[in-house]
């Protein structure tokens, strides 16, 4: 059976992800801040917060101690502090840039010596030239760097797939912090898991652009 490890399984995407997993018949552990939230189909929970290198590598060794290797890990934390370049606090751009972006680099690294031979490595990204907007400048320059940086990341892991998801709006309560509405169209949770999904089990890796419904 293969094993999985979403990083953000409390939140919509990764929650719903967990959920899909489970469906098709992983073995699936979820990590999130907040353990109560991550759903209860999950085969083991474990705590980090992307901000704390000691959190992510107690994580992991938790995790190695539970799993018999990994064939997929998935990036799906975020977060949102909307505000202007002129204006957004030090602390507020360090979160931003540490949820969407430094986070994934040590989770990232952490999981190589756990993975399985050519397991999967997902990084949720954005479409940033849609996004270039007032207000979500910490946002953007996370996500750009977070694009860039997978393509560093696959190039020096060819034995791996990587994957950097161009993922549009979708309905999660992380939208409550976006500056402006949720356009029409907007994928569920459910929708934006399972095309993250049905690319994996294609055997694909990449880019992978995800649109509106």
């Amino acid at each position: 059976m293969p094993t999985a490890v979403i990083w953000g399984a409390s939140g919509g995407i990764g929650a719903a992800l967990v959920g899909g997993l489970k469906a098709r018949g992983w073995t699936v552990y979820g990590a999130a801040r907040d353990e109560s939230r991550v759903p209860a189909e999950a085969d083991g929970v474990v705590s980090f917060d992307a901000g704390s290198s000691y959190s992510i590598q107690q994580a992991l060794f938790n995790l190695a101690q539970q799993a018999d290797g990994l064939d997929l890990v998935v990036y799906a934390a975020g977060l949102m502090h909307p505000a202007a370049l002129d204006k957004v606090e030090s602390a507020a751009w360090e979160q931003v840039m540490t949820a969407n972006f430094t986070g994934a680099q040590w989770t990232a690294v952490g999981s190589l010596p756990l993975l399985n031979p050519g397991a999967h490595l997902m990084f949720i990204g954005a479409y940033v030239d849609r996004i270039t907007l007032p207000r979500m400048g910490a946002y953007v320059a996370a996500k750009s760097a977070l694009e860039t940086w997978a393509k560093v990341l696959a190039k020096e892991n060819r034995k791996h797939r990587v994957t950097l998801v161009h993922m549009p709006a979708v309905d999660t309560p992380f939208w409550a912090n976006v500056p402006f509405n949720l356009p029409a169209g907007a994928l569920t949770s459910d929708q934006a898991a399972s095309a993250m999904l049905d690319w994996h089990d294609a055997g694909q890796s990449g880019t992978l652009d995800i649109e509106h419904g």
